[in-house]
């Protein structure tokens, strides 16, 4: 009798508290901000959402880490996620400047940045040449770094909220020219109803690496099965059919 009294006195602290042990499941949901980037996020509905934020629900369902997205301005997304744990965003370019701001969970795919202009003005082929422009920039992207980087005085360069914005303003003739995903700026480009020739793409600076991330709190066994989800995918060729349905070109090196 003594003995089965204690036995349940010195398991009751187990029911009333949750697990504190470094491998314990954390209680806290997932958050999932981004913003309007097609091809890869669209605010629309499920499975219609872009190529990297379908594929990002497809990851979340398979590791059973349930997360709606919310779509903001790109700047207003950024801060959420870097300043609460356990929000998680896309697509989030990984630069140096950002390593140590966030855990890094899982490559999504890799893009280029490029100058791009209307078809009948010059095309930028030189940094020099750039140098002397009107560049339009998305608010609160890595891309005004690397523009800075180069010696394009951040008075040359024009802050859109948007990528349609940016677009907008590269019509009006506000910019000479855009600076950002080649990707993104011809899909959306199309998408907007626009004759895909009036655009060109001119210098390339840089390629990077898009990334799942979150400010922290993503505990190593959540990551694991993140990490099973995406190369179960890969092996059944579900990421190959998400982006053929996009009409996307697909390299298998983009995705690891």
């Amino acid at each position: 009798m003594h003995r089965l009294r204690r036995l349940t006195l010195a398991t009751l602290p187990a029911l009333l508290w949750p697990a504190t042990s470094p491998g314990a499941e954390p209680t806290a949901p997932l958050q999932l901000v981004t913003s309007e980037l097609p091809p890869m996020t669209i605010a629309g509905e499920a499975g219609k959402r872009g190529v990297l934020l379908d594929l990002v629900e497809m990851l979340l369902r398979q590791a059973a880490l349930p997360a709606e997205p919310e779509f903001f301005p790109w700047a207003r997304a950024m801060l959420l996620a870097s300043e609460k744990p356990r929000t998680l965003i896309l697509p989030l370019n990984r630069t140096a400047e950002r390593e140590a701001r966030f855990q890094w969970l899982l490559k999504l795919y890799a893009q280029r940045f490029t100058f791009l202009t209307l078809v009948g003005k010059p095309r930028v082929e030189t940094l020099e040449q750039a140098r002397r422009l009107r560049i339009g920039g998305l608010r609160g992207s890595s891309n005004l770094d690397k523009l800075r980087q180069e010696g394009i005085e951040p008075a040359r360069v024009y802050q859109s909220a948007s990528i349609g914005d940016m677009q907008r303003a590269l019509e009006r003739g506000l910019v000479d020219a855009l600076y950002g995903s080649e990707l993104i700026h011809t899909d959306a480009w199309r998408r907007s109803g626009r004759n895909p020739a009036d655009l060109q793409t001119g210098l390339t600076l840089e390629s990077a690496d898009v990334w799942l991330a979150a400010q922290g709190g993503i505990t190593e066994a959540e990551l694991a099965r993140l990490h099973q989800a995406h190369e179960a995918l890969l092996a059944d060729g579900s990421v190959e059919r998400l982006f053929k349905r996009y009409g996307l070109k697909l390299r298998q090196e983009d995705l690891r």
